[in-house]
């Protein structure tokens, strides 16, 4: 438990945090932009095969890929200037939606298009 007797005590928690360094910052947007575009590429691939008009499918494929990178490049800017938090809520959002709309339609397509290929006897 802190100890709050005093003013000189409870200056300590009132101190504003900035966040994480740049250098901080750089480490974890390394792993970010590598390891969700691997997942989002995965998921894409699978989205390419699905019977649907082909400007959802290039629109679906490539607003993560935006979202992503507007995500990591906010982050900085948030540091510049707090409202850009914002744009990371934003941007964390459209990316979501994308790709539960890319799974979505990907196991419709999968389970329950009445437009499947027959098997071969």
């Amino acid at each position: 438990i802190p100890s709050l007797n005093g003013y000189s005590e409870i200056i300590k928690f009132t101190e504003m945090d900035t966040g994480a360094s740049f250098q901080g910052l750089v480490r974890v947007s390394h792993i970010h932009l590598f390891g969700i575009a691997f997942l989002v590429i995965m998921i894409g691939r699978i989205l390419i095969l699905c019977d649907i008009p082909v400007l959802l499918k290039r629109a679906l494929v490539t607003i993560p890929f935006i979202a992503i990178l507007v995500d990591i490049f906010s982050w900085y800017l948030t540091k510049l200037n707090p409202g850009f938090a914002f744009v990371v809520i934003l941007s964390g959002a459209f990316m979501g939606l994308s790709i539960g709309a890319q799974i979505i339609i990907s196991l419709y397509q999968l389970w329950f298009n009445k437009n499947k290929i027959p098997s071969e006897p």
